[in-house]
């Protein structure tokens, strides 16, 4: 029996018994520098992090995509990548916001994961943990809040993401950071995109597909840099160089698996996020141009500039006024009644983006969303300041 001849690696030519990939054959050593190589590429070139001693605020959640983040950002730090350990002169500290809290509420069988050995031992980079509650004057609130939205959709989770932002931001701004970096690959990048046409974030697209963005935060008129670092790989890159250098586990606990029977007969447990994450995963399996179709054309798209960038108090994105048809009929289409009655008798409903209004209508109690009742300081007080 005649044995099988080993692959040749398609980037070193050699016959390398450590090939990861069989369908498009490179060894463990190459993969490795690759993707080293693209993520200081994308960090030099592309994010504009080229002076000394930067200062970079890496947001952790404890998925796959920000813990190779975390674990880049590392060798580069520390000059232990494989292959060029040319080493980069920036500061870079690890802020996770902890959601569980929340998750205990919703997910019986959520088990909270501890991440101090993995960024303080193994990463050896400075590392913040923020409960996600710690911002309300009571935490509780945070839960009737949650339980007030519709459970189908994606209110919930929208939710959680606009308050994490908000805590990621003043904590940068208070330490000095200038430069945020989320995790994001391309592929999470191109669903996002999707994602927030499909709610109505016409003006947001730039902040969310490109490499570096420039943020000012509203309440103090600081500059901010929003990188996404990851933008150049895609899920199987980030998998694979996962499998190599991480023995991490990455267990997926969503506030959509906390569902009834009715949502959870809907594709992609009715949830608008996780059916275009499938969408588009499913579209690259096929059609391995997709991602990157997709983004180049985001970029291509350019936004008419605002007389007046008036922001909402809650996505902290600006607020355009509501021009089509369409909009108006979607935004009206509940109770015209209780509509009118918001607008008149409520303080900040008129300070509400399009989007955070679509977000809040399956809301039970909107009076109490629309007058900031419990809210964080931070965000009645940016309510307050914005026109």
């Amino acid at each position: 029996m005649q044995q099988k001849e080993p692959k040749l690696c398609k980037k070193c030519k050699t016959n390398n018994p450590n090939i990861i990939i069989q369908k498009d054959p490179v060894c463990k050593e190459c993969f490795i520098g690759y993707v080293e190589h693209m993520f200081k590429m994308s960090l030099r070139l592309k994010c504009n992090i080229t002076q000394k001693n930067e200062k970079l605020l890496v947001c952790f959640s404890g998925g796959q995509n920000s813990t190779a983040l975390v674990k880049m950002a590392s060798d580069v730090v520390h000059s232990t990548c494989a292959y060029n350990k040319s080493k980069m002169f920036i500061e870079v500290h690890v802020l996770y916001i902890n959601e569980s809290f929340i998750m205990k509420q919703f997910i019986q069988e959520y088990q909270p994961q501890d991440y101090t050995n993995f960024v303080t031992n193994e990463c050896k980079l400075p590392f913040k943990n923020i409960d996600i509650q710690s911002i309300y004057p009571d935490p509780y609130i945070l839960l009737k809040q949650l339980h007030n939205l519709s459970e189908s959709g994606s209110s919930r989770e929208d939710f959680v993401r606009l308050i994490k932002n908000h805590i990621i931001y003043d904590y940068a701004i208070k330490n000095g950071y200038q430069n945020v970096c989320f995790g994001q690959n391309g592929q999470r990048l191109a669903a996002d995109l999707f994602s927030q046409l499909s709610k109505g974030r016409g003006l947001s697209l730039q902040s969310a597909t490109k490499y570096n963005f420039s943020f000012i935060y509203p309440l103090n008129q600081q500059k901010l840099q929003i990188l996404h670092p990851l933008k150049e790989l895609l899920n199987k890159d980030i998998l694979y160089y996962l499998r190599l250098k991480s023995n991490m586990n990455f267990p997926q606990f969503i506030l959509g698996q906390h569902l009834s029977n009715n949502v959870k007969n809907k594709p992609a447990h009715g949830n608008i996020d996780h059916l275009l994450e499938q969408f588009i995963d499913k579209l690259q399996e096929g059609f391995p141009s997709t991602t990157f179709t997709v983004l180049s054309s985001a970029e291509k798209i350019t936004i008419k500039p605002l007389q007046q960038q008036n922001h909402c108090p809650l996505c902290l994105e600006i607020r355009d006024q509501v021009y089509n048809r369409l909009e108006v009929e979607t935004l009206d289409n509940s109770n015209q009644q209780l509509i009118n009655y918001l607008r008149a008798n409520t303080k900040y409903y008129n300070k509400i983006c399009f989007t955070c209004n679509r977000m809040l209508q399956s809301a039970q109690e909107l009076e109490k969303f629309y007058n900031l009742d419990g809210f964080p300081p931070l965000i009645i007080q940016l309510a307050d300041l914005i026109q």
